[in-house]
Parts: C-alpha cells; structure tokens; sequence
C-alpha cells in the first residue's frame, strides 16, 4: 500500500500513524476499535460466517505434554494434583507443582528489610516444600522422573500466571479450595484470579469423591454460537481423541424461544476446527433458561460430564474484558473440572502480556 494511502487510513481509524509504531494507549485504542468493527459488521451480515482453522492448525493436536499445578498441601489442592497426574502420565507429559509462599510481604516502605533474615527464612521454607513434595510423591505414587517442583514467594496468582506464560505451559491446573476452607458454593481468590487473568488453559479442579478414580468420557462444550466460545471446540476435540471420549454440544437459549429444536442447524460444523473431527462422537442439545449456567450445571450432573470445556468470552465478546458471566457461574457452582480457553484475539487488550504468538503454542 503506497505511503499516503496508510496514513489515510490510520487517519480515518483515528490514528496518527502505523499502530505499531503509536504509544501502548493508542494502540490499545487501534484494536478495541478494529474488534468492534469486526463485530458490528458480523452481526450485520446476513450470511453465517464458519470461522474454520487454517489447515495446518486444524490437523495439530492440542498436547498435555507440560501441565503446571500450584499447590499449597491443602486437601483440595493434592486432588487437583491427583487429577493433574492422570492427565500427564496418559499424555505421557511432564507435571510440575507450584509453591508460592505469601507470607514474605511486608508494608512498602515500613522499615527495611533484613536480607539475611529473608534468606533464612527462604532457606526454611524451600526445606519444608521439599519435604511435603516428597511426601505427596510416595502418597499418591507420582513418578519423580517427570514431576518438579517450583518454589515462588510473592502473591499467588501473580506467580503462578507469570510462571505458565513465560514458560509456555500447555496447562495450569489449580484446585477452587485452599487452605481457607471457604464454602463449597464459592471459588478461591487465587483460583478466581488465574481463571480470569491467564491466557494459559486453566483447568479447575472441585475435589470430591473419586472411588474409581479420574477418568473422561463424556465431555461438555457449551457454546452460544460465537466465535470466541466455538474456539473452545477443537481443544475439546483434542481431548476427546486421546481418551475416546463423547463430546455434548449445548446450546442455551431464551425462554422466550418458542421452538428451540430449530437452532440444531445453527451448531457449527466440527470439521471447521479440527479436521479428525469425524472420529468423534457427538451429540447435540438445546436447552432453554433464564441463565445458561443453569442448564449447563444441571446437565453436567444429568449426564455425569467427567469435562467442561468452554470459552471465557462469548458473543458479547467485550462485555467483561477479562472473562464471561456464564463461565464465572459455571466454575463456581459445578462439581465437574472445567477447562477454559481464551481467544487468542483479547491478547490484543493486554498488548504487553504476549511476547510472541500465543495461538501457534496452543493449537
């Protein structure tokens, strides 16, 4: 495009200049401007738009192969251990437990701090977590081959997000409880936290009764038709091949729908999102509520859903910047793992979090 012609269209899109080249503020600006746009003519449009994969990304396999799980030796966290193992010794991955102790902060400013004492203190804490990981090992006959133990000091969620960033792990798998004790209808701060600010896939963890132990089968995705909730289709197509497992498509619409059976048709096509689709089983179903959550909820118990995957963000897109309604309700209130995925497109509201490409890394 010649010179005049890209600074005439920056300039109609409220820009200076080349985006890239524009301060972080502009730039934010830039790309909530060009998400709306995109939206708004979606909507408009009186064609169905099917929002497949290229064709290299729909052939890859979403892998399991390095899963980061925090814990802080609380009965709720060694579950989500326990769930964390049997999906990394069936991927044949390596599983790694985060410590991250809180405790070492004092207020900005208040007096300073003894640098020997914190790395006493420091020493005392990593010996304790050594021993406690040690005991978790022989307890629940982890492999010490492929498990490792990370020890962090500073607030929880911070750490934990930037460890699975940085580091490009395929998973974080975070227990709802920890040692507060906090009721069941409610989910952790930290939990609440690395759900909402990750763009890693989080897979939270309700512990509960497992006689028979972990297992998938039956696999949840909830979708409301939009593209940033059909992204979450190809991840549970992934986890479907590896356990020959059955994917339930839902759908939650108004009450006020006088014939929901019709919206089947408008359940995109799998093939678009991963092209070994075909070897799955899927079924798909139509409900109606007041709120989404609550069928899906309900279903997931119905059915006896080992999984939920679904997406953070749904039609409404931008409506929270951070993460859905829907799938806050879902995590909190159900008993079965959920697995969330963000769309790679609201990587662009946290310009400065995304070093690379993130959706190479996640396919």
């Amino acid at each position: 495009m010649p010179e005049n012609n890209r600074g005439q269209t920056f300039a109609r899109r409220g820009l200076s200049s080349d985006p890239r080249s524009c301060n972080p503020v502009e730039y934010q600006l830039y790309c909530l401007l060009h998400i709306t746009a995109r939206r708004n003519w979606l909507i408009a449009s009186t064609r169905r738009l099917n929002h497949s994969f290229p064709a290299r990304s729909r052939g890859n396999m979403y892998r399991l192969d390095r899963i980061l799980c925090p814990i802080d030796f609380s009965t709720a966290s060694v579950e989500a251990v326990r769930f964390a193992s049997f999906l990394a010794r069936n991927a044949n991955g390596q599983l790694t437990l985060i410590h991250v102790d809180e405790h070492e902060k004092t207020p900005l400013g208040f007096f300073d701090r003894d640098e020997s004492s914190v790395a006493h203190y420091r020493e005392k804490v990593n010996s304790f977590v050594q021993a406690k990981y040690a005991e978790i090992i022989k307890r629940e006959r982890l492999s010490p081959e492929p498990s490792a133990l990370l020890v962090r000091f500073g607030t929880a969620y911070y750490e934990i997000i930037g460890v699975a960033e940085e580091d490009r792990y395929s998973l974080v798998v975070i227990a709802t409880e920890s040692l507060g004790g906090s009721s069941p209808h409610l989910i952790g701060r930290t939990a609440e936290r690395v759900v909402r600010l990750c763009r890693t896939p989080v897979l939270t963890v309700r512990p509960r009764p497992q006689p028979d132990g972990w297992k998938i089968t039956t696999i949840l995705c909830p979708t409301d038709f939009s593209e940033y909730s059909n992204f979450a289709i190809p991840y549970a197509i992934s986890v479907a091949r590896r356990y020959k497992a059955k994917i339930i498509l839902l759908h939650v619409t108004d009450l006020a729908v006088q014939h929901p059976e019709a919206l089947i048709q408008k359940f995109p096509d799998p093939r678009f999102y991963h092209d070994n689709a075909d070897e799955i089983e899927f079924e798909k179903i139509v409900g109606r509520d007041v709120e989404p959550e609550n069928t899906i909820v309900r279903l997931a118990e119905e059915y006896q859903v080992d999984l939920i995957v679904i997406g953070t963000h749904g039609a409404r897109g931008m409506r929270r910047v951070q993460i859905g309604n829907v799938v806050e309700e879902v995590v909190r209130r159900t008993t079965v793992p959920v697995l969330t995925i963000t769309h790679p497109i609201h990587k662009a509201v946290f310009p400065r979090r995304f070093m690379e490409d993130y959706a190479e890394s996640s396919n």
